[in-house]
């Protein structure tokens, strides 16, 4: 008897685990649609300026504070994600190590990382480019360093620009 109250609570609780990280899992496939969504949504944003100053200090506080704990919570998923990221890049190397392939899968991750961070769709409606010659008219984007201003500088001295 005590056999089986002692299997049936062992079957009861290993049900109530399961049940909690079947909703652990639930919770965490929910803000990972809501953050990849936040990130799709991140380059369609316009910023909008409201110039009414009938806004009480109450409602700039509530409102900073819920922009602090969404970019806490951006910032954490963004350690996690890239944590996910490096590790399964590790197991991969490590695995491509024992087979002698190490320095071709780290070649080939490397390329594969330039790739994805070249930007292949195209530029934005009035995005400046960093290359003047792309921009309308040829404008330099400020900070620029011309050919004219290093002219300036070598000859007269920095504060002559």
């Amino acid at each position: 008897m005590e056999a089986k109250l002692k299997e049936y609570r062992e079957l009861r609780r290993r049900k109530e685990l399961e049940k909690a990280e079947k909703e652990r899992i639930a919770l965490l496939a929910d803000s990972v649609d809501i953050m990849s969504q936040m990130d799709k949504n991140k380059e369609d944003e316009l910023v909008l300026i409201n110039n009414d100053d009938n806004e009480s200090n109450i409602d700039a506080t509530s409102e900073t504070s819920d922009i602090e704990s969404c970019k806490n919570q951006l910032w954490s998923f963004s350690t996690v994600k890239w944590s996910v990221y490096f590790g399964i890049w590790l197991m991969l190397y490590m695995f491509f190590l024992r087979l002698q392939f190490g320095a071709v899968f780290f070649v080939i991750s490397v390329l594969i990382g330039i790739c994805l961070n070249t930007r292949t769709r195209p530029k934005k409606a009035g995005e400046v480019s960093a290359y003047s010659v792309f921009n309308e008219n040829c404008e330099n984007i400020e900070g620029t360093l011309t050919a004219e201003q290093f002219e300036k500088e070598i000859r007269f001295g920095p504060g002559s620009v």
